[in-house]
Order: structure tokens, then sequence, then C-alpha cells
């Protein structure tokens, strides 16, 4: 029984296979010359480091950017329900039946 490729040793090329591009990370190429790469660990970084104070200028950038797409609408939605209102208040109402209680049913 032949063993799989994994148990043959993992990253040994296996020309049966297909064409050995290399590890993960590095695909076949040359090394990459001249970059650095440094990190802090997570237990070292504060997450929480200016999050009032960008939340409060990125919620006032973006609503700066679409205020014209839905403030618009929603003026007109609210006098609309304002004018329904009032229209059913009225039409409701001692004098409202009066002037319209012959058109009813």
């Amino acid at each position: 029984m032949r063993p799989t490729q994994a148990l043959n040793g993992g990253g040994a090329p296996n020309w049966k296979v297909g064409h050995w591009l290399g590890d993960w990370g590095s695909f076949g190429g040359s090394k990459q010359k001249g970059i650095i790469h440094y990190g802090i660990s997570a237990n070292r970084q504060n997450p929480t480091a200016g999050m009032v104070h960008d939340a409060f200028f990125n919620t006032f950038r973006r609503t700066k950017g679409q205020i014209f797409y839905w403030l618009p609408p929603l003026v007109a939605g609210y006098y609309l329900m304002q004018w329904a209102t009032e229209r059913n208040h009225y039409l409701q109402s001692k004098a409202g039946r009066a002037e319209f209680g012959d058109e009813a049913e």
C-alpha cells in the first residue's frame, strides 16, 4: 500500500501528484529581500485607544456624505404622516362627520 502525501513527508515534492510550488508562503519564487515586518503582541496593545474620538468623527464624516440621500425622504415622510394624522382626527371629529358624513358608505 502506498502512503498518502501527508504520511510521505508532507512538505516533500511529489512529482506524481503535480508540479511542486513550494511550502505555504513561498510558492516557488525567489525569496523576497528588503522587507522588514515589525509586530507587537496583542496583549501589549490598547484595543480601545482613540475609540470614542474615531467613532465621533467617523460618524460625522459618513453622515455628512450621506445626509442628502436620507434626510429629504425622512422629512417628507414625517410631514405626510403629520398631515394624515391631523386629517384623520378631523374626519373623526364632529365637524368632519358633519361635513363628510353623507359620503361615507
